[in-house]
């Protein structure tokens, strides 16, 4: 049994360097080592089980739902004009569109679900402005990269739809347990652009406040912002339907709000429907091929043995949670954050499940550590995105991400220290 579990690691580690995608390598691999226990056509029995299970999941179909919904409101230019009266909003504040790229991505992240997608966004949308008016570029960079991983911990976010399935925990929870570290980490990059600039004004040209009148129309301009987060988390707590009914409601309604902009067209929903059909299947590919390999790990009862030696090694939660950060840190340097989830989750919630350890609140941690992913080179998807939508340095975009990246692991020890940051909206609107 051994060398069979060495046979499937070397296997998946091969594929995975010879840079072979991260769906064929974990399904080739599991599929190799099921072979080795239950035979060649016991093995693609199951896996043909597990995709079908996988890829017929009503929970899973809520993620093409909300990847729809954020890039028909990027096709139709409803996001350029929450960036232009979000910057109006926060006129006036220290550090100017910088402060709005963190209140613009946090409002997407709020509709969208998807970092990428929100730093792409904002960066296409506002970094030419922002280039104009002569705004220290690596900060500016920064701002817009680190605000883009909100996209993930603010609901609605796919991370927890696929963590909640993998996890076999509530969605709904996990969406109402991101909300407080999400506005959290939000206020941190917002008061850190504050301070820094207050220190050095040459970073930010002074933008002049533009009075309360405009800042009011400018905010109730966001009215298409604020009737999806309403529809989207008052359908959920209201107890009126589950994230994938909401989630086909946000939808319709993103298409509404898209369809009387100046700019809609058949043409953009047609794009948004493509950009939708490839992300929807490159995320389903990785999680159904990463159940074949937890299923292979299952027969091999790799998970057990893991339990049996961290019991046996007497881990506190404390050592445990270290060790899950260190692990995440530097898978994060070379794998993507959903492919890092899906190959980590089968090895890890027997641990938590041994140590009492809350899966929402972990839940929570897992999707801060892919957020320090998305911002740590080589691999730090958020890095050259926004790298590819500028034009800019790479160098600017990960020297600016650097203090926001500080920023996320502050963040991180305070869920450690407090986790009713993170348990606390979930316990009164859901209960224990």
């Amino acid at each position: 049994m051994g060398i069979s579990i060495l046979v499937t690691l070397l296997v998946t580690l091969i594929l995975l360097g010879s840079g072979v995608w991260v769906g064929v390598a974990l399904g080739l691999s599991g599929v190799v080592g099921m072979t080795q226990v239950l035979g060649m056509e016991r093995a693609l029995q199951v896996a043909s089980k597990v995709i079908w299970e996988q890829n017929t999941s009503f929970v899973l179909l809520a993620i093409p739902m909300f990847i729809f919904m954020g890039e028909l409101l990027f096709q139709s230019g409803t996001m350029s004009r929450v960036y232009l009266r979000a910057a109006t909003v926060v006129s006036g504040f220290p550090g100017g569109l910088l402060q709005a790229n963190i209140a613009a991505c946090t409002l997407f992240a709020a509709c969208s679900g998807s970092s990428v997608a929100s730093a792409a966004t904002i960066g296409s949308v506002g970094f030419p402005e922002i280039a104009k008016r002569g705004y220290h570029k690596p900060i500016a960079l920064g701002s817009i990269a680190a605000g883009g991983t909100l996209g993930i911990l603010i609901p609605p976010s796919i991370i927890f739809i696929i963590y909640g399935s993998l996890a076999e925990v509530s969605v709904g929870r996990l969406f109402l347990a991101g909300i407080l570290p999400g506005l959290a980490l939000a206020g941190l990059y917002a008061l850190y652009i504050a301070v820094r600039c207050l220190i050095n004004p040459r970073l930010a040209p002074y933008e002049a406040g533009l009075g309360i009148r405009a800042r009011v129309r400018a905010a109730i301009g966001l009215w298409q912002m604020a009737l999806l987060v309403i529809v989207v988390l008052g359908g959920i707590y209201g107890g009126i339907a589950g994230p994938t009914e909401v989630a086909a409601l946000g939808a319709f309604l993103a298409l509404l709000i898209a369809s009387v902009s100046d700019e809609f067209s058949l043409a953009g929903v047609w794009r948004a429907g493509l950009a939708t059909v490839r992300q929807t299947s490159m995320i389903l590919f990785v999680i159904f091929t990463a159940k074949i390999l937890a299923m292979t790990l299952i027969f091999f009862r790799v998970p057990a043995t893991v339990v049996a030696w961290t019991e046996a090694a007497d881990m506190t939660v404390g050592s445990i949670f270290l060790a899950i950060v260190v692990i995440y840190l530097i898978l994060g340097m070379f794998v993507d954050g959903i492919a890092m989830m899906v190959i980590t989750i089968p090895f890890i919630l027997p641990i938590l499940a041994a140590a009492h350890m809350d899966l929402i609140w972990m839940g929570v941690v897992i999707c801060m550590l892919i957020e320090v992913g998305l911002l740590t080179p080589p691999v730090g998807m958020n890095l050259y995105v926004l790298q590819g939508v500028t034009n800019e340095s790479i160098r600017d975009v990960i020297v600016g991400s650097v203090p926001f990246l500080l920023l996320q692991f502050l963040m991180i020890a305070m869920l450690y220290w407090q986790p009713s940051i993170t348990l606390y909206l979930p316990r009164i609107i859901m209960g224990n």
